[in-house]
């Protein structure tokens, strides 16, 4: 057992926390984490701090599934590849993150490194929707984080309060557009439009 368990989590965790570890915990004992503590979401920032969530509420979950079923009608006819919200993924500067959805073009998807569990390469385009157990100010640190690593669009719903937050290349920080039904997505998906409301339907309800 890898020296991180501090405390029974799964009790504890009612929220998405942030754990500073005694040392940096490597990939195969972020595994170890998460069979050790069920249902629970181990990620790791660039300067070893893991952020541990609790699992979506079901109104998350389904537009999670929304989320994900409009990149994947839109993937198979403009090639590259859509991924859930269970992938892995380790970016350049070592964090090691799993978006609610991404998107990988089929050029990045050829330079990834799938010799590991976790996918090695930033993919295009990285979603991230809100669930009532997430915090906006961690997250955001996620979507910047996405941004350095050159991620070229990042897209965070926050469905609760109705903002969509839209990073795109070059950005440092993403615009808050507000309550919007949709967004463009290009020109890292060119030509997709992503529904917002239909993936944002039952919080706004």
């Amino acid at each position: 057992m890898v020296a991180v368990e501090l405390w029974d989590v799964r009790r504890e965790v009612e929220h998405a926390i942030e754990l500073v570890p005694p040392y940096w915990i490597e990939d195969a004992e972020i595994i170890t984490l998460e069979e050790h503590y069920d249902v629970l979401l181990f990620e790791r920032f660039a300067d070893g701090t893991l952020l541990v969530t609790p699992p979506a509420d079901w109104v998350s979950s389904v537009g999670n599934t929304e989320l994900l079923m409009q990149l994947r009608t839109w993937s198979h006819g403009n090639g590259g590849i859509a991924l859930g919200a269970n992938t892995g993924i380790e970016f350049p500067d070592k964090s090691l993150f799993a978006p609610d959805a991404t998107y990988f073009s089929e050029e990045r998807w050829a330079k990834a490194d799938h010799s590991k569990t976790f996918v090695g390469e930033a993919p295009d385009a990285a979603f991230e929707l809100l669930s009532k157990s997430d915090r906006l100010a961690t997250t955001m640190k996620k979507v910047r984080a996405y941004l350095k690593n050159g991620v070229r669009l990042v897209v965070l719903i926050d469905a609760w309060d109705r903002h969509v937050y839209v990073g795109r290349d070059g950005d440092d920080e993403p615009r808050d557009l507000g309550d919007v039904d949709s967004v463009d997505c290009s020109p890292a998906m060119p030509g997709f439009v992503l529904n917002i409301a239909a993936v944002t339907r039952y919080a706004r309800r």
